[in-house]
């Protein structure tokens, strides 16, 4: 019997006795020592027992303490003996990894690459799907309040902006404990002149605060009185505005800033990170009547319900209430709007409803959000294609060790100890891999938050608990994923088979399960870019998007004035004069610009509507179209050409039709079609307005379908009609660059913001990014997808490159008696080759059927393309199977180096 199994069998022997018995067996002894020294004094053997026991005490007492005193010896000593055995093996397997470092940094990459993809994902959707914004108390409780009513279309659409009255109307609701309204934030102009700023402002009531159950960090929030229209102005600034542009000290209470115009008193300073409800930025809080009167001047927003700028928030502490509480709003709201259901103009059927407070799990969820989950799934297919290469080079680290292990387990070790030191190495890897990802999760989704979604925000850092405990159990099962399967394999080798063949046995089965691992990070790989490929020709069918008009050659601008702005429609004369005035000279300060080629101006600038009634012969009442309108702009004769509008029939505005002497306009394409399908829209007649003594207006010209503001939009009537004397004065304006449109805008700020002192701020930006913030969806999308797909491409390649050349330095006696019998180089070559491309066929069949069976799930996300679209299937197999050629071609030209009498000489 060894050395080794004689001390196993000692141990074992040592275990078996029960500590009780040997306590008996001492407690006995001094019994009877005592005993026999009564017994010499001349007591009976009988009396002398019974004096020992008496004196010895309670024998039962005694054995207890005894016995946990032992027993807590013994489990000492086998911690101390687990603590020393798992130092030893930690301290092993360090070793172990440190013997090969440039293994272990390509594992410690692969695996840091992966984890950090998940870490930088799940940082974005904790904070858009998974956590309620900072400060909130109890946020379940809190609902948004929204109205579910039939659309243009006929189908039912959920809206989020309500009326002022809205909100008195569900702060009567019984089963609601309280609610309050807030706007989302808009810039505004803070200061005027050179130091003028733009600051994101919101509204917020005065039952705002309290009803989140949120705290001022310095000052207070605004009170019912100071919510009033007739009110001074009052202001709570943002914690990091506040310390940016206040210097974060107190006497920032009581200061006078000035917004739009109108002096606004700082109050308070909101906790720090506080962004209401939703995530967006907000540099300024001022009272909801006070934003209403920013928006809508003296316009009495109050009683109206025509004007839908607010959103509104609930808090219902009991949910058996909830369908109530809604029964109970619905029937308010509809009798709030009885005239315009009677009329036709509201759906009768119109209900109030509740979602949760996180927008992204309920009905208002954005198309980023459902991307970004998309994207969660994404990164975790990077992490298995990161742990499936792992596991492949682990394997293929414990081919090459094969005959050391072998010799272990000779020597005594267990092949319980072995187990765990693999599993140990595998899970060091990962989790030095896991600190290092921390900094790319940090990195990565502060990257996604600024270039991707830039209207998510939040304060501090993207590291914080939630995110490190995430990571650190990611960490934990990557390094279990790709560790116990060759932990496993090496554990159960063949001791004698191994020692006998000098380390270099059969490597079918090993090589199979690593074939197999190979073939699934190509599958893997498939899916990815297949998906990069559909968001990436999304994003550029929406770039191509013909919207009517040259959007990358235009600008477009807004004058911000000293003085309350008037509501549209409602001018006084001298105020609509002097603006005019003031809009056609910057047209001749922007013309006067390098790189300007014309200018145009508007009173509906890009991204407003206007509609109103109009009557035209023949029809009873207009048709309505999913679109809505007919649309109208007034502008000057310049404005189809400077946006590059086709006009396809007749002419377009000129000059000479300002002089209001004749009433003309031009219609779209969609309003001739409709209104005069046959005999042609030239020459025909439609009076604006509902009143009979309205002049007519004449059709002069068609022009192509133009975009209102969006990048998806139903067919809609719109017609275009001169800027005349009469007519509301201009709100914006459109510049025409001959070249580079940002060059150009960012050369116009200048001057419009100092021609006239009445100008408090020009706005100026391009087209082009007016519409990105609605092709954010698909940028995101285009963008990560690619940047995950080429790193699992690269992760593959490197896997199937990996398993090729551990495939070619185990095969090297064979390779090199078959180049002694005359085997070709490129026989050797092609072989080697052969076998790569065959395992990249294989994976991208399988990834390609993947993607197929995956196609509808995607679907709604993409943009003028099928899920199923052939040329991204192709065109993914293609760059592939080309992958997995140059993966093989170093492998196989190693093979054709191989020289046979060295090989031999090896064995």
């Amino acid at each position: 019997m060894s050395l080794f199994r004689i001390r196993r069998t000692l141990q074992a022997i040592a275990r078996a006795v029960d500590p009780s018995d040997e306590v008996d067996a001492e407690i006995q002894h001094h019994l009877q020592e005592v005993a026999d020294r009564l017994a010499e004094q001349g007591m009976t053997p009988q009396d002398a027992r019974s004096e020992a026991e008496r004196r010895f005490g309670s024998v039962r007492g005694h054995k207890e303490k005894l016995v946990w005193m032992n027993r807590r010896g013994m489990a000492m000593r086998r911690g101390v003996e687990i603590g020393r055995r798992a130092t030893g093996e930690l301290r092993q397997a360090t070793r172990g990894l440190l013997r090969n470092p440039g293994f272990s940094l390509g594992v410690l990459a692969t695996l840091a690459l992966g984890i950090g993809a998940n870490g930088a994902m799940f940082a974005v959707t904790d904070r858009i799907l998974l956590r309620a914004p900072d400060h909130i108390v109890r946020p379940d409780e809190v609902r948004r309040v929204l109205t579910l009513r039939a659309g243009i279309d006929g189908n039912p659409s959920y809206g989020s902006s309500l009326t002022y009255p809205d909100l008195d109307d569900v702060r009567g609701v019984g089963g609601f404990v309280g609610a309050g309204g807030y706007s989302g934030p808009r810039q505004r102009t803070m200061g005027s002149g050179d130091q003028a700023s733009r600051v994101e402002t919101a509204g917020a009531s005065h039952d705002f605060f309290p009803l989140l159950g949120v705290e001022a960090a310095l000052g207070r929030f605004p009170s019912p009185e100071e919510d009033q229209v007739e009110a001074s102005p009052t202001a709570v600034l943002d914690w990091d505005f506040w310390q940016a542009d206040f210097g974060g000290t107190p006497d920032a209470l009581g200061r006078i800033i000035k917004i739009d115009g109108v002096d606004f008193t700082v109050i308070g300073v909101a906790p720090r990170g506080f962004t209401g409800v939703d995530r967006s930025r907000v540099d300024v809080w001022v009272p909801l009547t006070a934003y209403g009167m920013l928006q809508w001047g003296d316009y009495d927003f109050h009683d109206s319900r025509g004007f839908s700028w607010m959103r509104v928030v609930a808090r219902v502490e009991d949910d058996a209430r909830l369908a109530a509480a809604e029964a109970e709003a619905t029937g308010v709201h509809r009798a709030g709007r009885e005239e315009e259901i009677s009329e036709g103009w509201y759906d009768a059927n119109a209900r109030v409803v509740t979602a949760p407070l996180m927008a992204a799990r309920g009905p208002l969820a954005s198309d980023e959000s459902r991307v970004a989950l998309w994207l969660s799934g994404v990164a975790l297919l990077v992490l298995l294609i990161a742990c499936a290469n792992v596991a492949n080079l682990l394997l293929a680290r414990g081919e090459q060790r094969r005959r050391e292990e072998a010799v272990r387990l000779s020597l005594g070790i267990s092949r319980g100890a072995l187990l765990r030191g693999a599993i140990l190495e595998a899970v060091l890897l990962a989790a030095a891999g896991g600190v290092l990802a921390l900094g790319m999760a940090h990195w990565g989704a502060v990257g996604i938050r600024d270039t991707l979604m830039p209207e998510i925000h939040w304060a501090g850092s993207a590291v914080d608990a939630r995110l490190g405990a995430f990571m650190a159990a990611v960490a934990l099962l990557a390094g279990l994923a790709a560790g116990i399967g060759p932990a496993i394999r090496s554990a159960r080798a063949d001791v004698a088979a191994q020692l006998q063949s000098g380390g270099r046995g059969s490597a079918g089965r090993r090589s199979r399960l690593r074939s197999g691992l190979a073939v699934a990070q190509v599958t893997f790989s498939v899916v990815l870019l297949v998906g990069a490929g559909l968001f990436v020709r999304s994003l550029a069918e929406v770039r191509s998007l013909d919207l009517g008009m040259d959007v990358d050659r235009l600008a477009v601008a807004q004058l911000e004035v000293e003085g309350a702005m008037p509501v549209f429609g409602e001018e006084p004369d001298q105020w609509r004069l002097e603006n005019t005035a003031l809009y056609e000279e910057a047209a001749r300060v922007a013309r006067g610009v390098p790189g300007v080629q014309s200018v145009s101006l508007t009173m509906a600038p890009f991204g407003w509507s206007f509609s109103g009634g109009i009557r035209v012969p023949g029809f009873d009442s207009i048709p309505r179209l999913p679109g809505g309108g007919p649309y109208y702009i007034v502008t000057d004769e310049h404005y189809l050409p400077t946006l590059g509008i086709e006009v396809v029939r007749g002419r377009g505005l000129e000059a000479q039709d300002r002089a209001g002497a004749s009433r003309v306009a031009v219609v779209s394409e969609t309003m001739a079609r409709t209104l005069w399908p046959d005999e042609g829209a030239l020459g025909q007649c439609f009076y604006q307005g509902e009143g009979e003594d309205t002049p007519c207006t004449t059709v002069v010209g068609v022009a192509e379908d133009v975009t209102r503001g969006s990048l998806e939009e139903a067919p809609h009537m719109a017609y275009y009609v001169p800027l005349t004397e009469d007519s509301p004065s201009p709100r914006g304006m459109y510049i025409r660059a001959s070249g580079d449109a940002a060059a150009v805008a960012s050369a116009l700020a200048g001057p419009l913001r100092s021609f006239s002192p009445r100008v408090r701020y020009a706005g100026v930006g391009t087209l082009r990014e007016a519409l990105d913030p609605q092709a954010r969806a698909w940028s995101l999308g285009a963008t990560l997808f690619t940047l995950f797909g080429v790193l699992a491409l690269l992760v593959a390649g490197v896997g199937l490159y990996s398993l090729l050349a551990f495939d070619v330095a185990d095969r090297t006696r064979e390779l090199g008696i078959r180049s002694a019998l005359g085997a070709s180089k490129q026989g050797l070559l092609r072989g080697v080759v052969l076998r790569g491309v065959g395992l990249a066929t294989l994976g991208v069949v399988l990834g390609t059927l993947v993607a197929v069976a995956a196609a509808p799930k995607v679907e709604n996300l993409l943009f003028g393309v099928g899920a199923r679209d052939p040329l991204v299937l192709g065109g993914v197999a293609m760059v592939l199977l080309a992958a997995g050629a140059l993966a093989s071609w170093i492998p196989g030209l190693r093979a054709t180096g191989i020289d046979p009498m060295e090989a031999l000489r090896a064995e």
